[in-house]
């Protein structure tokens, strides 16, 4: 099987509230093919969620690592594999929410993380800031689904970053590159998105945090 092969006939894996299985939850054409070619055999990848993706990533020969939280997706995801010749050898499967997870995975050094999990508040970020630690310097990270309020606030926060370029816009997602070591233990005031929205204390007043210089209080 080639890419195109399995972007016209995907794996049918999730099931919607009436419990009837589907293949309609999976990235744009434009993400699939931007992952296409900048995954490489051998790359160290990670996705939250599950589907063509992980399929795919699979099928480039990436030492990939998959989060999902229903066991029966990656049984159907293994016999569509199976049955259309793709090894899933290097595919390593996690099953549980990606916030218990991610947090006590050792993955090695990462080329690629997919965010595609759960969208609900705040899982997207914890998806980010657990799997960002392991990219490496250089290495990418597309948040998908921007059009929802999670994707497009992570989307927003990072291109305010200095550590975070973004680089691709791919349909509904979006793409950025790690260009600096990511400090966790950074204060809010180094968080342009952050002061530029907050307000703080000030000479008998709340004032906006952005442009007031060294801010010594977290009022």
């Amino acid at each position: 099987m080639i890419p195109d092969q399995l972007y016209s006939r995907p794996p049918q894996i999730h099931t919607d509230d009436a419990g009837h299985v589907h293949g309609d939850w999976a990235l744009a054409p434009e993400s699939l093919r931007l992952i296409e070619r900048v995954t490489n055999p051998g790359d160290r990848t990670l996705e939250t969620g599950a589907g063509v993706t992980t399929a795919l990533f699979a099928l480039l020969g990436a030492e990939h690592t998959v989060i999902t939280p229903d066991d029966a997706e990656v049984r159907r995801l293994k016999e569509y594999c199976f049955g259309h010749g793709i090894s899933i050898d290097r595919v390593r499967f996690h099953i549980g929410y990606s916030q218990d997870v991610l947090p006590t995975l050792a993955p090695g050094e990462l080329d690629l993380v997919v965010i595609d999990g759960s969208h609900a508040f705040p899982i997207p970020f914890l998806d980010w800031y657990f799997s960002a630690v392991h990219l490496r310097e250089g290495a990418l990270v597309m948040i998908d689904d921007t059009q929802l309020w999670t994707g497009r606030m992570l989307r927003d926060f990072l291109t305010a970053e200095a550590g975070w370029l973004h680089e691709y816009s791919p349909d509904r997602a979006a793409v950025f590159r790690k260009v600096a070591t990511f400090d966790r233990t950074v204060s809010w005031v180094r968080q342009p998105y952050v002061t530029q929205r907050s307000l703080v204390w000030r000479d008998g007043g709340w004032r906006h945090a952005s442009g007031m210089g060294s801010i010594t209080r977290q009022s």
